[in-house]
C-alpha cells in the first residue's frame, strides 16, 4: 500500500490504528474523504478520533446499549438552590415490565477525599418497587441519590445536590428497560410525586437503610449490618453475628447461636474458644415473654460447650450460676456483692421503688466474722464500735416459745433431755446433781434466742471446699470436610478436603492424659475438701457436747407429770440427782418458791406440765 490513504494523508496503517484505538470502527474500505461511517447524520468524521489532545467525553455520556452510560460527573459550587438532575426513569409496575437498575459511583461532602463514599444501589420494578444498595465510607447527604414515584407509577431517578454546598457526585449506569438520559434535564425544585428512596439516610429511617456501612464515629470503625457477617479465618475463634431465621427449626427453648464474640488461646496455657451468644424463643408464653438470650463459653481443645453462664428472659427474669458485684473474690464459689473498704459503707438496698428509705439495708461490717460456725441458714457480722449486728424497725416474730442461754455443763453431768430438770454450781455450770447444785432451771425445747453462743471460738472458722469444679472430660475434635473443585476436570470433579484439621493420634493422646491427670487432682481436692470437713465437724460436735441450752424466760415444757394448771414446779432430790414435783400454791413454802423453775399454765398432751419460766 502506498504512501497516501487519501490525498493529505500519510502513514496509513498508524492512522487506521489510532482510529480504532480511539473507538472508530475503520471498515474494510476507505471512506469517502473527511468522511466516517460512524460520524453523524452528515457523514462527517468526528474530531476526537484523529485529534489525542481532544477528550473523548464532553457533556455527553460514553454509552452501550439503550441504559448503560458511563461517565456521569457533576460539581456543586455553593449554588443557592438544591438541584435534581434526572438521569433515569424506571417503568411503571406492570405484568409486563421488569425494569432494573445499577447505580456504582462516589458521592462526595465538601469536596474532601475523606468525606467521599463510594456506593452501590440497585433498584428494580416486579411486584413492586425494591431497593438494595451500601456504603463503603460515611453517610453522605449534601450529594446524593433520590428516587420519585410519579403519580403514572413510574420512578424517576435522580442525582441531587443540597443547597449551599461544595460537592461531588460521579457514577455509571446499567441495566434493562430503564430510560438512562445522556443530557439529563436539571431542576431546582422538588419534583411531583413521592420520594421512595434517599441515599442520605440513618439507622433511624427503616424505609432507606443501607444494609451495610461505614460508621461515622472518632474511630471510623463501626459498621452496620442487616444480613450475617463473619470476621475472622473460619476457625471456632471467629466472630460473627447471624441473621435471624424465619422459622425456628429449633425445639422449644432451643438456643440458636446468633453473634460470636472469638477467644484467642495460649500455647501450652490457654486453648483458644468463643463466647456464644444463643437466642432461643418457646420458654415461655408465645409473646416475648417466651425469649431467652443466653451467653456460654465454648473450649475448642475439649470440643464442649459450658452451661449457661448468663441468661435473659423476655420477661426480665435474670439467671446466672455465679454473681460477683463489686467483688475482687474471683476463687471462690459462692455469690459475692461487695461495695467499699469501710464499715458502714452501704453494700445494698432492698425495697419498694420510690419509698424515702429501703425495706432492707445491708452495711458493711467490721469484716471479722466472729459468729458460731456451727450449720446455720444467715450469718451477721458486727459493727466493731457499736457492737451491733441487727437494728429492726419492727417485732421479730420466731417460732420459738424461751429465751435460752448456753452454759457449759460440769465434767460429771451426764445427757440431760429436753424439759429436764437442772441445777448451776457455784461455778457457773450445769448439773444433774442435787448436791452440787445452787439454783435451778429447765433445759430450753424450743427456744426464739439464745445467748453465750461463743461455745466454738476455738474451733475456728468452717472451712471453704477448695476442689472447685470437676474438669470436663474432652471430646475428639474431628477433621473439617469440604467439597472443593478438581482443578483441569471437564465434567467438574470434586474432592473432600481438609480445611481445619482435628487431633491427631499424638494430640488426642495428650488430651486424654491431661484429662485424666486433671481429674485425679480434683478427686484428690474433693477427698481433702471432705476429710477437712469432717475433721471441723467432729470438733465442733465435741465442743457442742460441752454445753446445753438453759431456759432463763418464756414458756417450757417441763417432764413432770401428774400437775395442774396453777401448781408450781419444785426441784427435789432425786437420789444423787434432780427430779421436779408439782405443788398447789396454798401448799407451797417459801423455800420450794424460792427454788421453783416456774408456774404450771397447761398440761402437755402427753401428761407434761408446760410452765412459764421463774424468774430468779
Amino acid at each position: 500500500m502506498g504512501d497516501f490513504f487519501y490525498y493529505g494523508q500519510k502513514d496509513t496503517i498508524q492512522r487506521l490504528n489510532e482510529l480504532a484505538g480511539r473507538g472508530a470502527v475503520v471498515a474494510s474500505y476507505a471512506p469517502k474523504v473527511g468522511m466516517s461511517p460512524l460520524a453523524g447524520p452528515n457523514g462527517r468524521m468526528h474530531p476526537i478520533w484523529l485529534d489525542p489532545n481532544i477528550p473523548i467525553q464532553t457533556s455527553a455520556r460514553v454509552c452501550s446499549g439503550p441504559t448503560a452510560k458511563y461517565g456521569y460527573t457533576y460539581l456543586a459550587q455553593g449554588a443557592p438552590t438544591t438541584r435534581w438532575i434526572l438521569i433515569a426513569t424506571l417503568s411503571a409496575d406492570v405484568d409486563s415490565a421488569y425494569a432494573n437498575l445499577v447505580i456504582k459511583g462516589v458521592l462526595n461532602n465538601g469536596w474532601a477525599s475523606s468525606t467521599s463514599s463510594p456506593f452501590t444501589i440497585f433498584m428494580g420494578i416486579r411486584g413492586g418497587f425494591y431497593v438494595d444498595w451500601h456504603l463503603e465510607g460515611p453517610i453522605i447527604w449534601q450529594s446524593r441519590i433520590m428516587v420519585c414515584k410519579r403519580a403514572d407509577g413510574k420512578h424517576d431517578v435522580y442525582a441531587f445536590f443540597d443547597a449551599n454546598v461544595f460537592a461531588s457526585i460521579s457514577f455509571d449506569l446499567t441495566g434493562i428497560q430503564t430510560i438512562t438520559y445522556a443530557e439529563p434535564v436539571e431542576i431546582t425544585t422538588t419534583p411531583a410525586g413521592t420520594i421512595v428512596f434517599d441515599s442520605a439516610t440513618s439507622p433511624g429511617n427503616p424505609i432507606h437503610i443501607a444494609p451495610r456501612w461505614r460508621g461515622v464515629g472518632s474511630s471510623n470503625r463501626s459498621m452496620l449490618f442487616n444480613q450475617g457477617v463473619q470476621v475472622g479465618n473460619g476457625t471456632i475463634t471467629t466472630s460473627f453475628i447471624a441473621a435471624g431465621a424465619a422459622q425456628n427449626e429449633l425445639v422449644a427453648g432451643g438456643g440458636k447461636e446468633v453473634l460470636r464474640l472469638g477467644v484467642g488461646g495460649i500455647d501450652s496455657i490457654a486453648h483458644p474458644g468463643c463466647f456464644g451468644f444463643l437466642a432461643s424463643a418457646g420458654t415461655g408464653p408465645t409473646q416475648k415473654e417466651g425469649y431467652r438470650l443466653s451467653i456460654q463459653a465454648y473450649d475448642a481443645g475439649s470440643s464442649t460447650w459450658s452451661p449457661e453462664l448468663l441468661s435473659i428472659k423476655g420477661d426480665g427474669a435474670v439467671y446466672m450460676p455465679l454473681l460477683k458485684v463489686g467483688s475482687t473474690d474471683a476463687s471462690a464459689l459462692h455469690h459475692n456483692i461487695s461495695r467499699g473498704n469501710s464499715q458502714g459503707n452501704e453494700i445494698l438496698h432492698v425495697g419498694r421503688d420510690g419509698a424515702a428509705n429501703p425495706s432492707i439495708a445491708v452495711l458493711a461490717a467490721d469484716g471479722t466474722g466472729g459468729w458460731n460456725a456451727s450449720g446455720n441458714v444467715l450469718y451477721i457480722g458486727k459493727n466493731s464500735s457499736s457492737g451491733r449486728s441487727v437494728s429492726s424497725g419492727g417485732t421479730v416474730n420466731t417460732m420459738g416459745n424461751d429465751y435460752a442461754e448456753y452454759i457449759f455443763k460440769s465434767s460429771i453431768c451426764g445427757i440431760v433431755a429436753s424439759g429436764q430438770i437442772v441445777g448451776i454450781s457455784a461455778d457457773n455450770k450445769v448439773t444433774d446433781q442435787w448436791a452440787d447444785a445452787v439454783i435451778f432451771s429447765v433445759k430450753s425445747t424450743a427456744p426464739s434466742f439464745v445467748g453465750g453462743d461463743s461455745w466454738a471460738n476455738d474451733v475456728g472458722p468452717r472451712p471453704s471446699p477448695r476442689a472447685g469444679p470437676a474438669p470436663t472430660e474432652p471430646l475428639r475434635r474431628q477433621d473439617v470436610v469440604a467439597q472443593q473443585p478438581v482443578p483441569n476436570t471437564d465434567p467438574q470433579e470434586y474432592e473432600d478436603v481438609v480445611t481445619e484439621a482435628g487431633d491427631s493420634d499424638d494430640v488426642w493422646t495428650e488430651k486424654q492424659a491431661t484429662f485424666t491427670a486433671a481429674l485425679a487432682a480434683h478427686n484428690i481436692s474433693v477427698q481433702q475438701d471432705a476429710q477437712s470437713m469432717a475433721a471441723f465437724d467432729a470438733a465442733l460436735e465435741a465442743e457442742r457436747q460441752k454445753v446445753d441450752r438453759i431456759a432463763i424466760a418464756g414458756r417450757v415444757p417441763v417432764n413432770v407429770l401428774g400437775a395442774q394448771p396453777g401448781d408450781y414446779i419444785v426441784p427435789v432430790q432425786d437420789g444423787a440427782g434432780i427430779k421436779g414435783i408439782a405443788v398447789h400454791e396454798d401448799d407451797l413454802s417459801m423455800k420450794q418458791y424460792l427454788h421453783a423453775v416456774g408456774r404450771v399454765i397447761s398440761i402437755e398432751p402427753d401428761g407434761r406440765a408446760y410452765v412459764m419460766v421463774k424468774a430468779v
